[in-house]
């Protein structure tokens, strides 16, 4: 008769020299430290190339993080000098005292398309009482605005943002295309618009600031 086998052996296993963690897991967790790392320093970076750059006259005045801001009523629209299709300078400051109304959009912008006309209206309907509209296009190529200013007259100011959304850096990021700023007489916005909205809203915003 053989000998049974003894029984199996319930002693615990000796505990790792390293504390238990496995070198995968404290791998995993050197990664993840370091992509935390590398997304904080890009943050730093991203906000640091988003200050305004007074430097060369593109804006000057108070806070431009307007487009980004959860309450811009009441804050100083800051000033900016861009060019229009024709390569005149147009700066904000020259409508001081009017009631201005000033509309970031683009050729491509499906939306923007919608609203232009009314912005058309607007202008000759309260021309009377002072009112400017300045679009601001954020085209990436002025070609492109002015083949489409060809084919579609806008009978008001219309600028370039040169390609290179140096306004829109400046003034802070807007959730997306169309987005219209309100600005008083005193150069106080009134109301900040993001997306289409409905003309009677629209028109109700502008009698705001006249």
């Amino acid at each position: 008769m053989e000998p049974s086998s003894p029984p199996p052996s319930t002693t615990p296993p000796a505990p790792r020299p390293d504390g238990g963690q496995p070198k995968s897991a404290v791998l995993n967790w050197i990664i993840i430290g370091l992509v935390v790392i590398g997304g904080l320093v890009y943050l730093a970076y991203s906000r640091k190339a988003a200050a305004p750059d007074t430097a060369n006259g593109t804006v000057t005045g108070s806070s431009a993080a307007i487009l980004e801001a959860a309450n811009v009523t009441g804050r100083a629209a800051p000033n900016w000098t861009l060019r229009d299709v024709n390569g005149k300078p147009v700066s904000l400051s020259q409508f001081a005292g009017h009631p201005v109304v000033m509309d970031f959009w683009a050729t491509w912008c499906g939306p923007c398309q919608i609203e232009l006309p009314w912005w058309q209206q607007f202008q000759k309907q309260y021309a009377s009482q002072g009112l400017v509209i300045v679009g601001v296009s954020e085209d990436l190529n002025l070609n492109d605005v002015q083949k489409y200013l060809a084919k579609t007259p806008i009978d008001y100011q219309i600028v370039w943002d040169g390609g290179s959304n140096t306004l829109q850096n400046n003034y802070g990021t807007p959730f997306g295309l169309p987005t219209t700023l309100f600005i008083d007489r005193q150069g106080k916005i009134t109301e900040r618009v993001t997306g289409l909205e409905g003309k009677p809203e629209l028109d109700k915003a502008i009698h705001a600031i006249l």
